[in-house]
């Protein structure tokens, strides 16, 4: 069975929901750094949760968070991304 991806979803979708209410300093803090988490979902499997920041072009940061549980999925893991303007706002 492959990876969960309804599962994965709301992980990355709550990391970046976390990262939200980060401002831009903290975004740029980021960029040359990434945060991982070991968390287990509700069918008992181990999900790694990878957060990093690139720098995107014109000052924007584009936070992206990945998601595998280890198995074949950790080479094509689901991914997430939100784009912060310098301003603060997200780019939609």
């Amino acid at each position: 069975m492959g990876l969960n991806k309804d599962i994965a979803a709301g992980f990355a979708d709550a990391r970046l929901f976390e990262w939200q209410r980060i401002g831009y300093g903290g975004w740029r803090a980021m960029l040359d750094d990434k945060d991982v988490r070991q968390v287990v979902g509700g069918d008992g499997k181990r999900y790694s949760v990878v957060s990093y920041a690139l720098d995107d072009g014109d000052g924007r940061i584009r936070m992206s968070v990945a998601v595998d549980d280890g198995t074949w999925s950790a080479f094509v893991p689901l991914v997430r991304d939100q784009i912060m303007n310098p301003d603060g706002t997200f780019v939609e």
